[in-house]
């Protein structure tokens, strides 16, 4: 089956002098801040383009609709990454934190960046301080009792506390957090039904629609028990595509490749490479993957992910500590394509088998909601 390639890709979030709105949203909250409560909802996965093509299945947000603006998220168009730009409110070049599995020197390989690993000291591998570190306002996180402690957490919601919330309860649990936190607390509550929904039914399916349904259900019972005069501010930290089998390319497939490279990062929609040593190993890994995918998805080499402003401004100063992070290739798939090296993961059929998919720079991935009101 012959699937058609698409330049569909938006231009990096940060040429041009263009900054993605995510990096804005809490500073204001946490530096000379109105008082005042303050509510901050991620609702993971849900983007401008899957919350316009569903308005009959989200009443409240449909409602709300003229009020939302639609700003960039930043790339790779991945939870972590934008997690982490809105908690630090810098770049990625600047955090290092550049894709859901970001490249370790020290081990030669990737690193989940959800979960960690053992021998990785958070605060180590992102030194930076937080806006709420550095404020004086008491602030909460809202959510499943495994994010508590988990290498995200200890990333990006430094500064914050924690109170854990059961499936059935998160309204009750962001009402307890407001008590807590007193009456100029900040909440954060992280929704992650349609994510998941969508990574194993694919956005096109009863399964995520339902689960979108029931974010907008969220939503509405958020704006009835939140205490009156309660600042909401609703987002996402991404969108998503359906992907399949036929608009797959498994670089394990590719032996000349293979010898080329000596990690992965990232993920499929967004796939990080790491050259094996040798002179000029990377710039043949980059044009062998060009003759390869051809318009299936842009290779970028890493001079021009800095030089594009896909990672953060082209005048960032790169900090020594994440350089080593970035690869030396990065492929940003185009239409509903993927590419990846199953070989080198490490559960290669749960990764194969994911439908819903993000990372890359269309408008499906790239565009995500911002809606502020009080409550």
């Amino acid at each position: 089956m012959t699937l058609p390639a698409t330049d569909d890709l938006l231009p990096p979030p940060f040429a041009d002098g263009a900054r993605p709105g995510l990096l804005d949203l809490l500073p204001p909250l946490v530096q000379n801040p109105v008082p005042g409560r303050d509510v901050i909802v991620l609702l993971d996965g849900v983007g401008s383009t899957l919350l316009d093509e569903h308005r009959s299945i989200t009443p409240t947000l449909r409602r709300l609709s003229g009020q939302v603006q639609h700003v960039r998220a930043p790339a790779p168009t991945t939870t972590s990454v934008s997690m982490v730009c809105l908690h630090t409110a810098r770049a990625p070049i600047e955090h290092g934190v550049l894709g859901h599995m970001t490249f370790d020197p020290a081990r030669g390989a990737a690193i989940n960046q959800l979960t960690g690993a053992p021998d990785v000291d958070p605060r180590t591998w992102m030194p930076l301080r937080t806006p709420v570190e550095a404020g004086s306002r008491r602030a909460i996180q809202v959510g499943p009792a495994k994010h508590g402690g988990s290498h995200l957490s200890r990333v990006a919601y430094r500064g914050w506390e924690f109170l854990a919330h059961g499936r059935g309860d998160r309204v009750e649990a962001v009402r307890t957090a407001l008590h807590r936190a007193g009456p100029d607390g900040l909440v954060h509550l992280h929704v992650d039904d349609a994510d998941h929904a969508g990574h194993r039914h694919g956005v096109n399916s009863d399964r995520w629609r339902e689960a979108l349904a029931e974010v907008d259900g969220l939503v509405a019972a958020l704006l009835r028990r939140l205490p009156r005069g309660t600042r909401l501010h609703i987002t996402a930290d991404h969108g998503m595509v359906d992907t399949s089998e036929e608009a797959t390319v498994d670089l394990a497939e590719q032996p000349a490749i293979q010898g080329l490279v000596r990690a992965i990062s990232g993920e499929a929609r967004a796939l990080g490479l790491h050259a094996a040593p040798g002179d000029g190993a990377a710039e043949e890994l980059a044009v062998r993957l060009e003759e390869l995918l051809g318009e299936r998805a842009l290779v970028l080499r890493a001079a021009q992910l800095l030089e594009r402003g896909v990672l953060g401004p082209p005048d960032a100063v790169v900090p020594p500590w994440v350089a080593p992070r970035i690869p030396d290739v990065l492929l940003l798939a185009r239409g509903i394509w993927r590419v990846d090296d199953y070989s080198r993961r490490e559960e290669p059929h749960k990764a194969r088998a994911m439908i819903g998919a993000h990372g890359s720079l269309t408008a499906a991935e790239a565009v995500v909601p911002l809606l502020q009101l009080d409550v």
